[in-house]
């Protein structure tokens, strides 16, 4: 029970500054893109730095069990940031998979954590290459997010905000799995 109230209080928190972090970042064109390059850049780092401070046989570390695994919340974190980016910013509905999908390989590659590292790393570097690549007008063209209850029109470039928001909703589930086992966490850093 006192793992479950660390958590919650803990995601409580972390909702409440995204929202303020979101309302203070640069919002249009080229600002944004240098600006989210850079964060994207931090986030990959730090993300990695969790992910390898977490022994390998640590990786199947599960502090109840109606929750992931170590491994497979980073691996969640790669798979969704690659699944928000393909299905929402690039519109390609052929590279995003269902939730099923998704979850069954997280299991998978969540025992392994050279195969975690490889697709956070790749996530991210698929994620910066495309938002190098976008014109103001892309960022700007919209689409409808599914996840979300009240299904809203959203631009790209909060698609990226979204993005942003759910590594880190995750990454901080994985740094209490780390405090859990006896791990000091990688120092955090701003963006």
């Amino acid at each position: 029970m006192k793992k479950l109230n660390y958590l919650i209080v803990l995601s409580v928190i972390m909702i409440s500054s995204l929202a303020f972090i979101k309302e203070e970042a640069p919002v249009s064109g080229k600002d944004f893109r240098s600006y989210f390059t850079q964060v994207l850049k931090h986030s990959k780092e730090y993300t990695l730095e969790v992910a390898n401070a977490m022994p390998e046989q640590d990786y199947r570390y599960r502090p109840t069990p109606e929750v992931r695994t170590f491994g497979e919340q980073m691996a969640h974190i790669g798979m969704s940031a690659s699944s928000i980016l393909h299905r929402f910013i690039k519109g390609d509905q052929n590279k995003s998979m269902s939730m099923e999908k998704r979850k069954e390989l997280e299991q998978s590659i969540g025992k392994n954590k050279a195969q975690v590292i490889e697709l956070i790393t790749n996530s991210f570097d698929d994620a910066i290459k495309t938002l190098e690549k976008m014109s103001d007008e892309d960022l700007q063209k919209t689409f409808i997010f599914e996840y979300a209850p009240d299904k809203p029109e959203l631009t790209k470039e909060e698609g990226f905000l979204i993005l942003r928001d759910h590594i880190t909703h995750h990454r901080g589930q994985a740094i209490i799995y780390l405090r859990e086992k006896g791990i000091t966490p990688p120092t955090y850093r701003p963006f």
